[in-house]
């Protein structure tokens, strides 16, 4: 028997023992599970290699986050400022903290709003947030589940920074939103690299306390 009438004789026995719609879709389940497992199987050291890589990333500095979002309240004049955890490798932008002028609003921390999106305007500042840049520009259609946020508390323009403030890696975001168009758009650029290098360095404060725990 040839390899074609072998299979069209499985081909056979599955359509007989398809009767029934349950059936299909128990069918389907399994190969679709079946799938999955070999994939995973075929793939493991491929996955592996990436959990590790994962690991190695670094992360923002979390214990200057206040300290970030009050520097630019008093000296950006800011209307919201959130920080975000990013992760390429993965194409994953968490909300980590997210303040307006009477302090934090949790409501929509944890949110992973993606890297890339649907939002070519999102998309487009994203490569300028891998290559250094900081873009700003008027901010009136929400971009994400997020951005649903900015346009409630009256934000109309926004500007963003990686974190750290250079093309070497990408492991963060701070966003800070206006009611208004500053009119020094370098001033609140300047602001914004100095809270991404707060956000990159551990501070003084933080490691002696590391060392504190050590010691212990």
């Amino acid at each position: 028997m040839s390899e074609q009438d072998k299979a069209l004789g499985v081909l056979d026995r599955v359509l007989a023992y398809v009767d029934s719609p349950f059936k299909l879709i128990a069918l389907l389940i399994m190969f679709v599970f079946g799938f999955c497992a070999w994939f995973v199987y075929s793939n493991q050291e491929l996955l592996v290699g990436a959990y590790k890589e994962s690991q190695k990333l670094p992360s923002i500095n979390e214990a200057r986050a206040d300290d970030v979002a009050g520097m630019l309240f008093k000296y950006g004049n800011a209307t919201t400022v959130a920080i975000f955890k990013v992760n390429p490798l993965f194409g994953t932008r968490v909300l980590y903290r997210a303040y307006t002028k009477e302090g934090r609003d949790k409501r929509m921390e944890g949110i992973d709003v993606g890297l890339f999106t649907q939002n070519p305007n999102n998309n487009a500042d994203v490569v300028k947030l891998m290559a250094g840049e900081t873009p700003c520009g008027d901010y009136h259609k929400p971009q994400s589940e997020i951005g649903l946020w900015y346009v409630e508390v009256g934000v109309t323009h926004g500007c963003r920074i990686s974190v750290p403030p250079d093309a070497t890696r990408f492991i963060g975001q701070i966003t800070v939103g206006f009611k208004d168009k500053p009119e020094s758009l370098d001033d609140v650029q300047s602001l914004l690299g100095i809270a991404s290098t707060m956000l990159t360095r551990k501070s003084y404060r933080s490691e002696e306390h590391t060392s504190e725990l050590q010691s212990h």
